[in-house]
Formats: C-alpha cells, structure tokens, sequence
C-alpha cells in the first residue's frame, strides 16, 4: 500500500489550535512522535525514525510550536495541557489505542501521557531522555548560566531570567541578541555548535518566539511536581540513551531508582539522529508487545 498524508489542526477548548500530520500507512500501529524542546517543531526529517510501511505516523508540533497556533503562545501553555492534547488529539483522528515515540523533552511528555493514559497506550520509546527533576534543572540552569557568560563576555551573571525579559521586552536586536546567546549556550552545553552565519540566518522572529516558550517552561521547572515521582511505566516502555548526554544519564539513572527499565545504552550524545541512535530506534520501534 503506498504511504499516504493528510494534515490539520485541531482546535483545543482554550485558544490553541494543534498542527498535525499523518503519514505512513493507513490501519497499521499508530505512533505519535513527541518531538524536543519545549519550542521545538515536528518536520519530515523526524520520518527517518520510522519504517513507513509498518506505521500509520502522527507528527504535530505541541502548543505554541512550530505551525501550531498562536505561536510562542505562553498563555494555557505548561506540561500537563500538552499531555491532555496528545490524547484529544488521539480521539480526534479516532484511534483507539497509540504507541509513542519521545525525544527529548518529548520523552517527559511520553511519560506523564503513560501516568494519565495507560490504558490507550500499546508501547512507549523513549529517546535520549529528559527529567525535570529539582537537581537536574539547577545543574542544568548553572551549566547555562556559566555557558552564557562563555559565548558572552562580560555578562558573568546574567541568568535565565533576565534572558526571558529581554526576549518579551526588549527592542528588535536586543531580542535577537539574547536569543542568539541563549542558543550558543544550549547548543554547547549538548555538544553542538553552529556557525555563525548561520545562526544569525536562523535566530529570526519565529526562532525569538521559540526560545522565550522555551525559557518559559524552564523557569518554572518544567512545571514538575512532587508527585510525579511516583512513577509507573508497564513492560511494553523501552530506553535508548546515549552515555555521552550528561543530563540524559542523570535523568536515567533517577528513572531507574523508581522503576525498572529496559534500556539501551550507546556510544553517543544527545543527538537523536546520530548513527547509533537512529538504526536502534528504527529497530526498536518494530518490537512485538509484551503479554
């Protein structure tokens, strides 16, 4: 059967109309793909990840990301309503059950959909994972911190908040400026970098938008709570984690302190489209369920 697509949006019962995309094949196992951020997008690209032929594939870009409306939304914008719209987003494309595939901070969302929604869920892959547990947010926001004051001489003490100002209030090029520095330091404190030219090219309007979504939800601890500690993820959930992302192993090792987990582990980083990752979540993917 050859692959098909359809498009829309669905509108949520606040203001925030969902993009989504179907692909793949019509009647086979339905995935969702929770893509990274919080302010990242869905594109084709994250289609390598599946086998076209075995899946009928729903990407969408969460709330106020990507093609979603109204972007950079901050308003009805926090973890548990981007857990309600993966499952009123399941209803309304009329599946009964759905498999789940997590990147990144999509992983988290994965996890508390799992918590809330167990009985819709038919297996769960969760990619170079991302807790928002208190310790790991502080590490996380000291490394920034430092890391700011690395691609920013001068500004040792600038912090996240202030970053989130300028983006709301500041001037044209002192949000593109912040924007861009915020960005540098994200990039190197995952390994990564970007040229120049480019990052000026891609730190754009839409991208200001973004990042300050971004900042909104790591300023408020990526609206963690106590008692999402108490965790429960059934057999059919399996890891693949890189052993060089730092805060992806320091999310893994509190997973496994309250569950027991099948996990992966590989020579790699963060990156989700990294050789090693991308064959493992292909093959991963194409597991039978457990009894």
């Amino acid at each position: 059967m050859k692959p098909s697509f359809k498009n829309g949006y669905f509108p949520t019962c606040d203001g925030h109309l969902i993009y989504w995309e179907r692909h793949g094949t019509p009647d086979a196992e339905p995935i969702f793909f929770l893509h990274g951020g919080p302010g990242g997008r869905s594109t084709r690209h994250h289609l390598e990840f599946f086998d076209v032929d075995r899946f009928d594939i729903v990407l969408f870009d969460q709330r106020g990301c990507g093609r979603s409306h109204p972007h950079g939304e901050l308003k009805h914008n926090n973890t548990g309503l981007c857990v309600e719209d993966i499952d009123a987003l399941r209803q309304h494309l009329g599946f009964e059950k759905i498999s789940l595939l997590g990147v990144s901070w999509g992983s988290w969302l994965a996890i508390q959909f799992q918590q809330r929604y167990p009985h819709v869920v038919l297996k769960t892959t969760l990619v170079s994972v991302f807790v928002p547990f208190t310790a790991n947010v502080s590490a996380y926001d000291q490394k920034l911190r430092e890391g700011l004051a690395g691609v920013s001489p001068g500004t040792d003490g600038c912090s996240a908040r202030q970053i989130y100002q300028i983006l709301g209030n500041g001037c044209t090029a002192q949000q593109r400026q912040a924007a861009t520095h915020w960005l540098k330091a994200a990039l190197q404190l995952n390994g990564q970098t970007m040229r120049q030219g480019t990052l000026d090219d891609f730190v754009d309007e839409e991208a200001v938008r973004a990042i300050r979504l971004e900042m909104h939800y790591h300023l408020n601890q990526y609206f963690f709570t106590r008692r999402q500690e108490n965790l429960i993820l059934d057999a059919n959930t399996q890891v693949i984690q890189g052993i060089k992302d730092t805060f992806g192993m320091t999310s893994l090792r509190w997973l496994r302190q309250r569950l027991d987990l099948q996990c992966q582990l590989l020579h790699a980083g963060h990156d989700a489209f990294d050789g090693a990752v991308l064959k493992a979540v292909r093959r991963t993917l194409t597991r039978s369920l457990c009894p």
